[in-house]
């Protein structure tokens, strides 16, 4: 499992797919949990990817505040998410439930050329 995440990171940090811009930085936790939102219609997708030695789950916050479970990712995995700007998500630790990471779509000329903004789940 360590190998895979490793991998991972040594994989991103050679792609061209990391440069400047391309990843989203978390936001607290405390700023997606529990709060009402409303989004924006403009197309986004966010590339979750696991570094950590852990599984995960990838949880959308619906625009009543309320989670709603998306996917699992085992260590070294990655999903790309269709999602639209102002969506929240949140990633959990997949065995004890406890949220680790936020992230919110936005915009960013990069996306808008159809590349995924990325994610990295530390």
């Amino acid at each position: 499992m360590l190998h895979r995440a490793a991998l991972a990171i040594l994989l991103l940090r050679s792609s061209a797919a990391l440069a400047d811009g391309d990843e989203i930085s978390p936001v607290p936790v405390p700023a997606v949990i529990g709060h009402p939102y409303v989004g924006d219609r403009a197309p986004s997708q966010i590339r979750f990817i696991n570094v950590r030695t852990r599984p995960v789950s990838i949880v959308w916050i619906g625009f009543d505040g309320t989670e709603r479970f998306y996917a699992s990712l085992d260590p070294g995995d990655e999903m790309v998410q269709p999602t639209f700007v102002g969506h929240r998500w949140l990633v959990k630790d997949k065995e004890d439930g406890q949220p680790l990471e936020a992230f919110i779509s936005t915009r960013s000329a990069i996306r808008d050329r159809g590349t995924a903004q990325i994610a990295l789940i530390r």
